[in-house]
Parts: structure tokens; C-alpha cells; sequence
């Protein structure tokens, strides 16, 4: 009967840590996700370098490209009269662990403001841990598909799929 006891006491305090654990991981995408469009929308390229994969900074050329890239687009949007407001993000919903990475995709919906009304698109971002889910990177799939993914994350498992894509929303200014 004890025996019996301490096994059941052992397999829920791990059933209990691994719950912590995917608690955790689940908070962390979160925050990165977060810190991510916090900074888009602050304009902060630095923090934006520092979510960007290290191997596209290096296909980009190095940080500096990378860094150019950035303002160049966002000069660009601005220009148009687009600008982010708003972003939220909901709990991934597909994650896997890949080597020494982990991997989740996440649904975000972002409102922009454009001339005459926002522009509402929902999507997804892939949210890679690096050094036991202490270092995040962002990874958007405006532009990825399942065909395309792995060009630009190497380790990426093909058992995940990329959501289909939806086409943004625009709604008028009343």
C-alpha cells in the first residue's frame, strides 16, 4: 500500500512540474510576442535585431542590413500612412521541440491605422526558443508557407503547419 501511495504522490508532482513547465513556456512566447510588437510599434530597431533569427542576420549580410531593412520598411509604411497600433497575440497552438530549440506557432491579430480606417489582419508569427527557452526569436510568415519555411528556419519540423493565410480587414473611419 505505500509503495502504491509514494507512486502516485511521485507521478503527480510530475504530471504537476510538466504543467509548470509548459505554463512557463506558454508565459515566455507570450512576452516575447509582446516585447516583439512593442517594439515595431516604438520604432526600437535594436530590440527588433535582437528577436531576429541569427541566421537571418546572417543570409541579411549582418545587423547593419538588417537594421537598414527595418527602417527602410517601416519609413515606408509610414509614409503610406500606415501605422501599428494595436497587436494581440493567444496561446500558440502548435509547439514542438526540434533539437535544441523550441518551436510554436502563434495567432496574432494586429490593427494598423491606414488613411480612411485600420486595416485588422489576422495571422501567425513562429516563435523560436534558443539556450533552454531563455533567448526568443520572432519569425513572421507574411511571406512563408510549409514550402518555404525551412529556408529560413533550417530546423524546422514539417509536421507543423503554417495556418493558411486570411485577408486583412479594412474598416472604414466613421
Amino acid at each position: 500500500m505505500r509503495k502504491s501511495v509514494q507512486k502516485s504522490s511521485m507521478l503527480l508532482l510530475c504530471v504537476f512540474f510538466s504543467f509548470q513547465t509548459l505554463a512557463q513556456v506558454e508565459f515566455d512566447i507570450q512576452e516575447a510576442a509582446k516585447a516583439y510588437y512593442s517594439a515595431k510599434m516604438c520604432d526600437d530597431y535594436q530590440t527588433l535585431l535582437g528577436f531576429t533569427y541569427p541566421d537571418v542576420v546572417e543570409k541579411a549580410g549582418g545587423s547593419e542590413n538588417v537594421i537598414k531593412a527595418l527602417e527602410l520598411i517601416h519609413e515606408t509604411q509610414r509614409k503610406k500612412g500606415f501605422v501599428l497600433q494595436e497587436f494581440k497575440s493567444k496561446p500558440h497552438i502548435q509547439l514542438t521541440e526540434t533539437g535544441e530549440e523550441t518551436h510554436a506557432i502563434v495567432p496574432v491579430t494586429t490593427v494598423s491605422k491606414v488613411p480612411g480606417g485600420k486595416v485588422i489582419t489576422e495571422g501567425h508569427i513562429i516563435v523560436v526558443g534558443t539556450e533552454k527557452n531563455t533567448r526568443w526569436y520572432i519569425i513572421e510568415t507574411t511571406s512563408l508557407d510549409d514550402g518555404n519555411v525551412s529556408k529560413v528556419l533550417a530546423s524546422w519540423d514539417n509536421t507543423m503547419l503554417i495556418p493558411f493565410k486570411k485577408a486583412p480587414v479594412f474598416r472604414e473611419d466613421k
